[in-house]
């Protein structure tokens, strides 16, 4: 998958461990947002995930620049994909 250049490692964890954690209302939340150039990739790899049969929540509109959309690995790990490159990377690859 094209991720922005971002690498990351998988650590075998205790049972039932995940990188989510919960805010002070008790909510959990994903640790690990990827970025991803644009709402056509975005909607791109959502739609692949999908047909991986990856759990993928609904993209979503949170009121910020962009759109995001949350999937579940294997052991109930949450991650987030923006459509959003931030603009340091932009900068550092010369990406309009």
């Amino acid at each position: 998958m094209q991720l922005a250049n971002q690498s990351f490692f998988l650590v075998k964890a205790a049972k039932e461990q995940t990188a989510n954690y919960k805010d002070a209302s008790g909510k959990e939340w994903f640790s690990l947002t990827f970025e991803v150039n644009g709402l056509e990739a975005l909607y791109q790899l959502h739609q692949e995930l999908k047909d991986k049969e990856v759990k993928v929540g609904d993209i979503e509109d949170r009121g910020h620049p962009g759109e995001n959309f949350v999937f579940l690995d294997s052991d109930g790990n949450q991650f987030d994909v923006w459509s959003e490159l931030s603009p340091e990377f932009k900068s550092r690859y010369q990406i309009d």
